[in-house]
């Protein structure tokens, strides 16, 4: 059933671009470039110099975040510096210039030239006041022009920033996709998958920027492997990668029990493998076998947000499709719980008239918002793009309760536009936003899910693998992958399954941004972490004082216990109640059955309550009274007793054996009475 591939070759399949919106940013006086964070090869892609800047500054934020004093200055004594484009560009239809001045101001002109066409210039006259921040400046070309483009800064009064220009055109930078045919777009409705549908595998949080690959032996082994992959911002979209397209097929098996199968590109099946004891997933050439049933027969779910989870319908008892960063060598897996990263389901999308009047857009996924005070908000610029059309698009929310837009009125050839949300309760929600020009009308789906940050004691409410965030914790102990935290409401432990958020962690560590999945783990209250979080070292926890029995709801609890004495090598009292001992932090010192301890450390549960020490100290006698003990004397130094005894020092330290060479104050006990003595 398994296929032996040493070598993968694939063919990419390449889309052209059909309509664009490229900006190119500025980084140097001679009007160097970037498209996103690809900086253009000077080449055949971005701007030589026609006359070089005064200066060039990366800029500053201020206090509210708002960038200012950014991009290429042309100051008075500069005047006439700009560049021409090295692509030339087709039916140009607009040209936006994106600066700033500084406080001083600044006025002039920007003269533009297309190709062989007339110069169209645009007027710098920001006040003062405004003009030191980011703004755009838009010319629109009265008539489609094609063309190298030209621009020069006539600069009149101080120094006028340039940080970058957009060009609405039908062919884009060769950085950049512009307006695509094909598009992998997050799926958020398990509806709309459909039998034939082609998908890409991604990671669901975030956390990542992996997708799964096609199975090959080489570099699988028994699981797939994960190759890197480019998301949106937003993550609403994954670029086309032909070593990662699985093709969907729908069917039903005996019972009519429904299914969906995954088959790559040699029409083998993707199946959980593991039998009883691993976590494997793999191809085959069948669907079902003997040994595991239905294993590549898979139910879908998919949350509001595209977090998917894949089940097998076989007898494997891993069987859930999750991402593990498995140390610094990430894979897809399959696993018998939700204890790694969800997947994401990413659809092909095709244009298939590319002469038709058409709106792009994605979905806008907010993702997780944490409500810390009565309401929480946010905002995302997005950019719309359009092609042959002829009237302007207008934007509308079907909703529009929780989110907001900042127009309803876009550029014809696509435009930016900003969404809002506001929120006041914690909850999931889920919009429409409209784009119509005309009779062509597209859609894409608006979504928020509000959570808050818990207690432990909420925490322990939850139902096992639910997504959770928690309020500040300290840590108390760390073993391993395990990290024993309380709040002022309980203990619970989180598990770092890859050791890797938590390595370095230590008593008294404060965490924040902790964010997992809840469950019972056999009776210990845990959170699989499935994001990295906050650490900073704080003040030592002491253990909390524990004077009654243990019991199930003192799990994780890190405390201390007097009077403690030991029976055996694996039991042990507090409270007065035996209870087993695991020496988890290898602590455990040699202890005697007739002594009494003081013991700190971790309260495990495994069916029952288990205790981990930490530390043990030997407790020394606390009743000091004065008795007389029959045959008990000081002679030269040396303490003397008819009977059985020991002498401890004032600290409580052992000091039997020092006898005869002893001065001052000591406790001696015997089998019936403790007496203080002073030698002298």
């Amino acid at each position: 059933m398994k296929r032996n591939i040493s070598i993968l070759v694939l063919a990419c399949l390449c889309m052209g671009a059909f309509a664009a919106q490229t900006t190119y940013t500025f980084t140097s006086l001679d009007w160097k470039s970037q498209v996103g964070t690809v900086a253009t090869d000077g080449k055949t892609d971005g701007w030589v110099a026609d006359q070089k800047a005064s200066s060039y500054s990366k800029g500053y934020v201020d206090a509210n975040g708002k960038p200012y004093a950014v991009g290429v200055s042309v100051k008075t004594g500069t005047t006439g510096a700009g560049a021409t484009s090295l692509l030339s560009f087709t039916n140009v239809r607009k040209i936006i210039f994106n600066f700033c001045q500084n406080k001083s101001g600044g006025r002039g002109e920007i003269v533009v030239r297309v190709g062989a066409n007339d110069s169209l210039k645009v007027d710098i006259e920001t006040p003062k006041s405004d003009g030191r921040y980011l703004q755009d400046v838009e010319l629109t070309i009265p008539s489609e022009q094609s063309g190298q483009i030209k621009f020069t800064i006539y600069c009149t009064e101080n120094a006028i920033n340039i940080n970058s220009i957009t060009i609405k055109a039908d062919n884009a930078s060769p950085n950049v996709p512009g307006l695509t045919m094909d598009e992998y777009r997050l799926v958020t409705d398990v509806n709309s998958l459909q039998d034939g549908d082609q998908v890409i595998f991604g990671v669901a949080d975030g956390s990542s920027n992996k997708i799964m690959g096609v199975f090959d032996e080489a570099n699988s082994k028994n699981n797939i492997h994960a190759i890197d992959g480019v998301y949106s911002a937003d993550r609403s979209t994954v670029n086309e990668n032909a070593a990662a397209i699985y093709t969907i097929e729908k069917g039903v098996r005996e019972g009519d029990v429904p299914y969906f199968a995954f088959v790559d590109y040699t029409d083998w099946y993707l199946v959980a493998s593991g039998g009883k004891t691993k976590n494997r997933l793999a191809v085959w050439d069948t669907i079902y076998s003997s040994e595991y049933g239905w294993n590549g027969a898979w139910n879908v779910e998919i949350d509001a947000d595209g977090a998917a989870t894949i089940t097998s319908q076989g007898t494997s008892l891993g069987n859930i499709i999750q991402y593990n960063y498995n140390g610094g060598t990430p894979i897809f897996g399959c696993y018998a719980n939700i204890s790694f990263t969800k997947v994401a389901l990413y659809k092909l999308y095709t244009v298939e008239d590319v002469d038709a009047p058409y709106i792009k857009s994605g979905m806008v996924n907010f993702g997780t918002a944490l409500l810390d005070e009565s309401t929480v908000a946010g905002s995302r610029k997005i950019e719309v793009n359009a092609i042959n059309l002829t009237e302007n698009i207008v934007a509308t929310l079907a909703n529009g309760t929780v989110f907001s837009i900042d127009t309803t009125l876009l550029d014809r050839d696509g435009d930016y536009i900003t969404v809002s949300y506001k929120a006041d309760a914690v909850g999931h929600y889920v919009d429409t936003l409209l784009l119509t020009s005309g009779a062509t009308t597209t859609q894409f789906i608006v979504s928020l899910t509000v959570d808050k940050r818990l207690t432990v004691a909420e925490v322990k409410a939850l139902d096992d693998l639910t997504t959770c965030y928690l309020q500040p914790v300290v840590v108390t102990k760390k073993y391993d992958k395990y990290i024993f935290v309380r709040d002022d409401t309980g203990s619970m432990m989180l598990f770092d399954g890859s050791n890797l958020y938590g390595k370095d962690l230590d008593n008294g560590y404060v965490l924040t941004d902790v964010k997992g999945l809840y469950k019972n783990y056999y009776g210990n209250p845990n959170i699989t972490l499935t994001a990295a979080f906050q650490s900073k070292q704080g003040e030592a926890v002491l253990p909390e004082v524990q004077t009654a029995p243990i019991d199930s709801a003192d799990a994780c609890r890190y405390i201390s216990a007097e009077n403690v004495t030991f029976k055996g090598d694996s039991l042990v009292t507090i409270g007065e109640v035996a209870v087993p001992i695991y020496d988890m932090f290898n602590s455990m010192t040699l202890v005697t059955e007739d002594d009494m301890y003081q013991i700190e450390g971790i309260v495990y549960y495994y069916n029952r309550p288990v205790f981990c020490p930490t530390a043990i100290e030997v407790m020394p006698p606390t009743a000091l009274t004065q008795v007389e003990i029959d045959g008990l004397y000081v002679e030269d130094g040396r303490v003397v007793c008819a009977g059985a005894f020991r002498i401890y020092d004032l600290l409580g330290r052992d000091v039997t054996r020092l006898n005869g060479s002893l001065q001052g104050v000591y406790v001696v006990t015997t089998e019936t009475a403790v007496q203080k003595v002073i030698v002298k």
